[in-house]
């Protein structure tokens, strides 16, 4: 496609051997799967993209989409996989800011909406138990872009819901009882004393805004995975991807373990989903990261 378009890259003759889009070509693009955004200077440029994608795509039996294809300029915006793109006019000059995107937030929301119908008059570890993968999972996913004031918004929702619930709970205790029985401060420490915590249990329930914002790093061009000179890079990669993706617990077994399955030995991070389990060792039985697959 980027041939078809006119996207020339150019080696940059760094220690890497590195790639990178030519100066002199005023075009890029991005592609995840079936949908992509390109990039122009002009909107003429913009409208001739569909005359030189039209017979490309249809040689691959594919056609554009009229709902979802338009040209629009970077200052109105536009949604791209759950996240808006806009360029705002600040007090240092125009800058482009990406954030979670309406519908991806409405979309959370109402995830967290339908969990508590579900579990409606259920105790509270339960309703840790099942929110928390939900949390991490949209924080995780935004924690890339401009997410803080979302974060702070979803916390917010969520509070809210969680006080609903505790007063359907015990609706016949007052609420400085309901306070005292299932708030208290993060175990990790700080003065928010207005945390879900299960007491019988102590699990607390997540919150969006404990999670680092982190700027994602994209692979250079021409990097593969099947490359093996790259071995080290993809494994360093690796590393980051599950730390982000996984608990604390977790992240310390990974560790231990050189971030590879304990009984392939490959690395965790291949596609295959990992679970935790109890293994024999000479010194006895430890609980160890292993891939689904594995097990037999």
């Amino acid at each position: 496609m980027e041939e078809e378009i006119g996207i020339v890259y150019k080696k940059t003759y760094k220690l890497n051997g590195g790639y990178a889009i030519d100066p002199k070509c005023r075009i890029g693009r991005v592609l995840y799967v079936d949908d992509f955004v390109i990039v122009t200077e002009t909107k003429e440029q913009a409208e001739n993209m569909y005359g030189k994608l039209t017979p490309y795509l249809r040689k691959r039996g594919i056609t554009l989409s009229v709902d979802k294809t338009r040209v629009t300029h970077i200052e109105d915006g536009f949604d791209f996989l759950d996240f808006s793109l806009r360029q705002y006019n600040t007090g240092q000059g125009k800058k482009l800011f990406i954030k979670p995107s309406r519908d991806s937030i409405k979309k959370a929301k109402n995830k967290i909406k339908d969990t508590f119908s579900v579990m409606r008059g259920r105790p509270v570890k339960e309703i840790i138990r099942v929110l928390n993968p939900i949390i991490r999972g949209y924080g995780h996913y935004w924690k890339h872009v401009v997410s803080k004031n979302t974060y702070d918004y979803m916390d917010n929702y969520i509070f809210l819901k969680v006080g609903k619930h505790l007063k359907q709970l015990h609706s016949k205790k007052s609420r400085k009882w309901i306070s005292k029985r299932y708030f208290k401060k993060p175990h990790h420490g700080g003065n928010n004393r207005w945390i879900l915590t299960c007491p019988l249990t102590n699990i607390q329930l997540l919150e969006m805004s404990w999670i680092k914002i982190e700027r994602h790093v994209m692979v250079a061009y021409k990097n593969s995975p099947d490359n093996p000179i790259l071995r080290e890079y993809w494994e360093k990669r690796d590393r980051k991807v599950f730390n982000s993706e996984n608990t604390f617990d977790r992240m310390k077994l990974a560790r231990k373990q050189g971030y590879r399955c304990a009984l392939c030995k490959h690395t965790l991070q291949n596609g295959e989903k990992v679970t935790v389990r109890n293994l024999e060792v000479s010194t006895g039985e430890f609980a160890k990261l292993v891939h689904v697959p594995c097990i037999k």
